[in-house]
């Protein structure tokens, strides 16, 4: 006896057009739609986080305060504050004496020497034209071209401190720096391995105001390139052959 196939024949040929169509509307949407729809929500998502970004962004600058203008007459007078026209160097040789005695442990600290050079002007090196790669008083090639700036004659006296101690009293002698009577530029320090401390030898300039000149047109000192320095010894701040910077 044969089964009846005729019904379930003439059932698939009913049902055919419909899943036709189910199969044209399903492969569309996984093939199309599915990622077109799934790009823009992403998209829509982006955007979204960027609109708050924005608005975070804006209310933050509204809460900032604007810069000020440039003030020339306020930055001559701080100037004037920060660096003295008495000769401080004999005050500075005390003051860094006296953060080594301090900042050494007791029992660590040996040979300490404080020494200073000529004086030397820092406008007359530029306006006589020496190139800022020649060596000054203290044998470190050119002064910082900021200097020329300012309208008043700047000079400095180069002052060397060596003393042998531990790592940590070098870190607290420079960190006092910002301490000082006027304004100092900082050449170079210096640490050398040792056992059982180490040498530190630290080189600075004492800057001094002298009287005030016409800066209308400031000679600008040439800039040097810097020279390799010693690769073996380690450094705190830029070697002795690089620009010092202003405290």
């Amino acid at each position: 006896m044969k089964p009846p196939t005729g019904g379930l024949t003439d059932t698939l040929g009913r049902l055919l057009p419909f899943l036709t169509i189910v199969a044209v509307v399903t492969a569309g949407w996984f093939w199309f739609l599915q990622p077109g729809l799934a790009a823009y929500l992403r998209a829509r998502t982006d955007a979204a986080a960027l609109e708050e970004r924005v608005r975070t962004l804006q209310q933050a600058s509204g809460r900032s305060r604007p810069l000020p203008p440039a003030d020339l007459g306020r930055t001559q007078r701080m100037f004037e504050t920060r660096v003295s026209a008495d000769d401080k160097v004999a005050d500075i040789a005390a003051a860094l004496a006296n953060m080594v005695l301090a900042s050494a442990p007791a029992g660590s600290l040996r040979s300490l020497v404080i020494e200073t050079g000529d004086s030397t002007s820092a406008r007359s090196r530029a306006v006589s034209g020496e190139p800022e790669g020649a060596s000054g008083a203290d044998g470190i090639a050119g002064a910082d071209p900021r200097l020329a700036l300012f309208p008043y004659a700047v000079s400095y006296t180069p002052l060397r401190v060596s003393f042998e101690s531990t790592f940590e009293a070098a870190g607290n002698v420079l960190w006092q720096l910002r301490d000082l009577p006027t304004t100092v530029e900082i050449r170079s320090a210096t640490l050398t391995r040792g056992l059982p401390l180490m040498t530190i030898e630290l080189l600075v300039r004492v800057l001094q105001r002298g009287g005030a000149i016409d800066a209308a047109s400031p000679p600008m000192p040439v800039a040097a390139a810097p020279a390799v320095g010693n690769p073996t010894a380690p450094r705190l701040v830029p070697s002795a052959a690089d620009l010092g910077a202003v405290r």
